[in-house]
């Protein structure tokens, strides 16, 4: 038999425009809005089509160097009632990776509380020209209601002081802190119970949940099932995605800098068995992959069936997109898509699961589509795999004008072939049809319908 998939065609659209370098934004929760980060401290919410300045942390933040500036902010699961939100920044004159906890005012809810509270501040190298890059990072509070932060090496290249590897610092590693206390003198966060290095005797960071990053400069959790997603931006030839199943990161290592990818980047320090190795990578083209990853995330709306399941993750500068889902097998299958518009920054998840993409470059929030356009309603598209036969069966709802309709397969889900046609039925009120595909070995094979008009004009189903 063969295997049947299929693969989503995915496409930008516009919904917010006239951002400055937009880098992060989230949907609060109670709140409904989302809540846009721009690179230069200013946070800016999406009211329908208008945009209101919720505030404005460019005096205590700096952007000398193209990574630096504000990096995320992630609002408190409880923040319709405790109104409290959490920012993730490089501070003005030190560079420092800052963790700061604001307010939003209790009376509108278009502005914060004056002054904020800074819970972490994780020095960058010396001297901080040569390392004012890979900060990370992304702040997210998990399933568990901790807060969890990706931080990056530091900087410079090849993570000369094996800071990532170094369990006694805080770069190059996921963090887990409990944040809930909201306390207003130190310690301003807690350290949870399960964090794995609680209690160590070898000067190990107790904040660390996971280590051995570059620079994670996007990631999630998927929403369903708690599994975490992380793009870790390679060195010179391997960009990486790791999944990790819900609660098995603890303690782990990714690797950075005796791997880059699955790759041996410095030899020794590292063992096979002890460090987890990616899902998924990409090496450096512009054809099949990218320069600079974008961590994703899996898709669990319901405006999209096609998507659903699917972990999508794209390239900074390439602008190639790839759809990853499990092949039921143990393993995953991954579908690249070519010629979208690079600078997609991160992504974001809508309070129902929808996902909008980040655009640095164009300045613009994105809701992410899929293409299907034809000239009949479509109730229905199946295939069913035989021996020696694939059956593909659709219905429709309505036909007008309908001549034909073409079969065609292909292998990547981007190149077809026609496979034969059937005639259309005439009925304006829709009708069933079928066709036998005889295929002559095993394979993943992936089908799509073109739908030919009286007029002669093709269009294509999913």
């Amino acid at each position: 038999y063969s295997s049947l998939a299929q693969n989503p065609v995915l496409a930008y659209q516009p919904v917010v425009t006239g951002l400055t370098s937009p880098v992060d934004a989230v949907v609060a929760p109670g709140d409904g809005r989302m809540f846009i980060g721009q690179q230069n401290g200013l946070i800016r919410i999406r009211n329908g089509a208008s945009l209101t300045e919720f505030a404005n942390l460019g005096s205590i933040i700096t952007t000398t160097g193209g990574e630096q500036g504000l990096l995320s902010l992630a609002f408190h699961p409880g923040y319709a009632t405790n109104r409290y939100f959490f920012v993730l920044y490089t501070a003005a004159t030190t560079g420092a990776i800052t963790l700061a906890r604001y307010r939003r005012d209790a009376t509108n809810p278009n502005t914060i509380e004056a002054g904020g509270t800074v819970l972490l501040s994780i020095p960058k190298p010396a001297p901080l020209a040569d390392y004012r890059n890979h900060n990370g990072g992304k702040i997210i509070f998990g399933p568990d209601g901790y807060l969890y932060i990706s931080t990056g090496d530091g900087g410079s290249g090849g993570d000369p002081g094996n800071r990532a590897q170094n369990r006694a610092e805080l770069l190059g590693k996921m963090l887990r802190l409990d944040v809930n206390s909201f306390a207003t003198s130190t310690p301003f966060y807690n350290i949870p119970s399960s964090n794995p290095y609680v209690g160590n005797a070898l000067g190990y960071r107790e904040e660390i949940y996971a280590y051995g990053l570059r620079n994670p400069w996007r990631w999630s959790f998927d929403r369903l099932t708690g599994d975490m997603w992380i793009g870790d931006v390679g060195q010179s030839a391997w960009e990486e995605v790791n999944w990790i199943p819900a609660g098995e990161a603890s303690g782990g290592n990714f690797g950075w800098r005796c791997y880059e990818g699955a790759h041996i980047y410095v030899p020794g320090g590292c063992s096979v068995t002890d460090t987890i190795s990616p899902v998924f990578e990409y090496g450096r083209n512009f054809a099949n992959g990218g320069i600079s990853i974008t961590g994703g995330i899996v898709y669990r709306g319901a405006a999209l069936p096609a998507l659903q399941g699917f972990y999508v993750v794209a390239d900074y500068v390439s602008g190639n997109i790839w759809k990853i889902r499990p092949n039921g097998s143990g393993g995953w299958q991954t579908f690249l898509q070519n010629g979208l518009q690079a600078n997609v920054a991160g992504f974001v998840e809508g309070a129902t699961g929808e996902l909008y993409s980040i655009n640095r470059g164009q300045g613009r929030i994105d809701s992410i589509i899929t293409t299907s356009v034809v000239p009949v309603t479509i109730s229905s598209f199946t295939a069913t795999a035989n021996t020696g036969f694939n059956e593909v069966k659709w219905s429709t709802a309505v036909e007008v004008n309908t001549s034909r309709f073409y079969v065609e397969y292909g292998t990547d889900g981007i190149n077809f072939t026609r496979a034969g046609s059937v005639p259309a039925s005439g009925n304006s009120n829709g009708s069933s049809y079928n066709y036998r595909h005889n295929i002559v070995q095993e394979g993943l094979l992936f089908y799509r319908l073109a739908v030919q008009d009286a007029d002669g004009s093709v269009n294509y189903s999913d």
